[in-house]
């Protein structure tokens, strides 16, 4: 399903420029989307909820740009999952050993939304399996790219 509502997202909403920008996409389904200067001296990395009646994603405004940008597409997965309020999330819920499963849906529809099966295919001949030059064209971390590589059956795991 997360996989599933994310293709739904950029085929409604995505303007097909690589890379997917995140924040583009929130802000058109009607969310705020802001850097949270209070989240630079916590261990937080992102936050969903309703603020004044409106969906609101923040995010650390500390953390590197690649977190950054992962930050806001599993907090916006949290709200289209209809994963309820206040999602706070640390660094733990963006690993691959994430345990709990809102933490697990919204990491597969932002592994998804920044990096679409159909783009991962194009770009593999393009840059011959290099990990860290597809993942610089797609702004996304290197370890995100290798993940992402391994579920689509492309690497193995090892």
């Amino acid at each position: 399903m997360p996989v599933r509502q994310a293709q739904a997202i950029l085929a409604r909403y995505w303007n097909r420029q690589i890379p997917v920008d995140p924040s583009a996409l929130a802000i058109s389904m009607g969310a705020d989307v802001f850097a949270d200067p209070d989240m630079i001296w916590s261990d937080l990395s992102g936050r969903f909820d309703y603020e004044n009646g409106r969906p609101t994603i923040r995010f650390n405004p500390d953390d590197a740009w690649v977190r950054q940008r992962f930050t806001i597409a599993h907090e916006l997965g949290h709200m289209v999952l209809n994963h309820g309020r206040s999602m706070r999330d640390n660094s733990a819920n963006y690993s691959t050993h994430a345990d709990h499963y809102k933490e697990q849906e919204a990491n597969a529809f932002a592994a998804e939304l920044l990096m679409p099966k159909e783009v991962v295919d194009w770009i593999i001949p393009r840059y011959n399996r290099d990990v860290g030059a597809m993942s610089r064209e797609l702004g996304v971390s290197e370890a995100a790219m290798r993940y992402r590589l391994i579920n689509l059956g492309y690497l193995s795991d090892y």
